[in-house]
């Protein structure tokens, strides 16, 4: 009986120290500001990184001969007009 409590008890112990630092992250990014803080503002900064993300895969598949220049452009023009728009909505919500 004794072994059996043992093992529980290392079992939860090492449950314990590997969700530990996911359980800890979740929270601060609460407190930091995550989606549960601002759910607007979260939002909006999503926008903005998938953005950024779409220009640099567009201008890589552009350099790697993928794109055409005018399809280059045209999603160019894309990204930036949302990262644009994105980034004036988070400026009027005073960051």
């Amino acid at each position: 009986m004794l072994v059996y409590l043992v093992g529980l008890l290392v079992i939860g112990t090492v449950a314990l120290a590997v969700a530990g630092p996911l359980l800890r992250a979740r929270a601060l990014s609460v407190r930091r500001g995550g989606p549960a803080a601002d759910p607007e503002r979260y939002r909006l900064e999503k926008e903005k990184e998938l953005a950024y993300a779409a220009i640099k895969e567009a201008e890589f598949d552009f350099q790697m001969g993928k794109l055409s220049p005018e399809d280059y452009a045209a999603l160019r023009d894309k990204y930036e007009g949302r990262a644009l728009a994105a980034m004036a909505a988070l400026e009027k919500l005073g960051t």
